[in-house]
């Protein structure tokens, strides 16, 4: 009668390691194909954020009332650092959203505590004057549109001089190109450019109508807080 043979140690440690080599390339091929579907679905994600907030500014700047006025600014605000803000007025019964009740719209690059922006938007009442305007902004309940924003640049240009400048008061009038530059955290770049319609107001008989003066809450235009700079990681 034959004696049953079983495996020697040498055997089960060699199938083992073989065993072990194969799971490690099995799991290495997968988690890298993990690594590949995250990145093309974050870069998709991207994509459609930019294309989304690019068509919203589109449709925004498009549809400004002919008597809207703009002005470009840096709002001090203490603790997380200073916020990129546009300001445009009136815009009323646009994008309704929240119990905030305005008829002046802020679009801004608020600084969410790491060193980044999110774009978001939010309301104002344009008769308060400036420091309950500035209050009530610092305030307020915003409508995030984009995060994740490491460096953010307006440029405005007038209809009959496109030459870009980084300054935009409400006494420049109505710009008719505006440009955004954009640096993402992920080091993406982004540019985009908008075509502002020449509009104006005319009465019944054809003859242009003054659009109201005085920017919102009694600003004169006057204010250091028109500049615009660079600003990096939430400094100035």
């Amino acid at each position: 009668m034959r004696s049953r043979r079983g495996f020697t140690l040498v055997e089960i440690v060699v199938s083992i390691a073989i065993f072990v080599l194969l799971v490690g390339g099995i799991f290495t091929a997968v988690q890298a194909a993990f690594t590949t579907s995250n990145v093309i679905v974050e870069t998709q994600l991207q994509a459609e954020r930019f294309n989304a907030f690019q068509q919203f500014l589109r449709r925004l700047f498009v549809s400004l009332p002919a008597n809207a006025s703009v002005e470009l600014r840096i709002r001090q605000s203490t603790g997380r650092g200073d916020v990129i803000e546009l300001l445009l007025w009136p815009m009323p019964e646009h994008l309704r959203f929240g119990s905030i009740e305005g008829d002046g719209l802020a679009l801004s690059a608020v600084p969410d505590g790491r060193g980044r922006f999110t774009f978001s938007i939010g309301y104002f009442r344009t008769i308060d004057p400036p420091e309950v305007r500035d209050a009530a902004l610092a305030n307020t309940n915003w409508l995030p549109l984009l995060p994740d924003v490491a460096r953010a640049r307006w440029r405005f240009a007038d209809a009959r001089n496109p030459i870009l400048s980084e300054t935009w008061t409400e006494s420049s009038g109505r710009p008719g190109l505006a440009e955004l530059e954009l640096e993402m955290a992920d080091g993406t770049h982004a540019t985009f450019d908008f075509w502002i319609p020449p509009l104006e107001r005319r009465g019944f008989s054809g003859a242009p109508i003054a659009s109201p003066g005085g920017p919102p809450g009694g600003n004169d235009g006057d204010d250091s807080d028109d500049v615009q700079d660079d600003v990096e990681g939430g400094e100035p």
